[in-house]
């Protein structure tokens, strides 16, 4: 779909899964990879550094490592914890549905827009086995939206599913919409033309979609960091003791 005017336009691109056995799809399919292994990694990092300041924590606070002693402060910690978990979990909610929503009025205020979503189980980027050694490689694109203001362009990938929230560059393209919209609003405040004013609507309800995850993903990663104190505070409720005497000899 294409929307043209004076000073600017829209167009909308289709989603597609596309094969792609050239070198350059392969490289993208291993470095998918690497980059989920790294995710993992840093997973097991940041547990690793909450179990961590969890022990500064008991060190300082706990002098006689009873469970008379430490099922307390532990479940201070876990209570807490829980209580910010419930709430940013309905925050999470909250920033899920208004994404949703904005999905949707963008499809109703577009009806030449298709309704092409992504299976939340389809890879970025991913092989599938056509024999014993040999795969294909494929690519997920996901549908396109271009705004141009002049001789300035910019397309933006538009998400459909919790997916894509992960392996698609949300801050980087919020950063370049908020550095675009000056360019594209000067166009539609300066003309007379509805059909341009209502395309400035488009624009923001791209740029909402993108900061409506952003807000999910900050959520999600709190919610990350709160469960991690949860689960080292009730380990180290009941093993203090132990890990102290296995700190204390480590340290010998």
């Amino acid at each position: 779909m294409e929307s043209c005017h004076t000073n600017y336009t829209i167009t909308i691109e289709e989603g597609e899964l596309i094969l792609n056995n050239s070198k350059k799809g392969k490289r993208a399919a291993y470095l998918m990879f690497s980059v989920r292994f790294m995710g993992f990694s840093a997973l097991i990092l940041s547990f690793g550094l909450t179990m961590y300041l969890t022990y500064v924590i008991f060190r300082e606070c706990i002098t006689d490592a009873t469970l008379a002693n430490c099922i307390p402060l532990g479940s201070i910690f876990a209570t807490f914890g829980s209580a910010v978990i419930s709430v940013l979990s309905l925050y999470c909610g909250k920033q899920s549905s208004m994404f949703r929503e904005n999905l949707s009025a963008l499809h109703e205020q577009i009806p030449e827009m298709s309704s092409w979503k992504r299976w939340p189980f389809q890879k970025r980027y991913g092989r599938e086995r056509t024999g014993l050694r040999s795969f294909h490689y494929y690519t997920l694109k996901n549908p396109r939206i271009t705004f141009q203001s002049g001789t300035l362009r910019l397309t933006m990938a538009l998400p459909t599913c919790t997916a894509d929230f992960y392996d698609l560059p949300i801050l980087l393209g919020a950063i370049k919409m908020a550095a675009f919209y000056r360019y594209f609003s000067h166009a539609a405040f300066q003309s007379k033309n509805t059909g341009q004013q209502k395309d400035l609507f488009t624009f923001h309800c791209t740029w909402m979609i993108y900061r409506h995850i952003i807000r999910y993903k900050a959520g999600v990663f709190l919610i990350l960091a709160g469960s991690e104190f949860v689960l080292a505070s009730i380990l180290f409720s009941f093993y203090y003791g132990n890990i102290q005497k296995f700190v204390f000899l480590f340290n010998r």
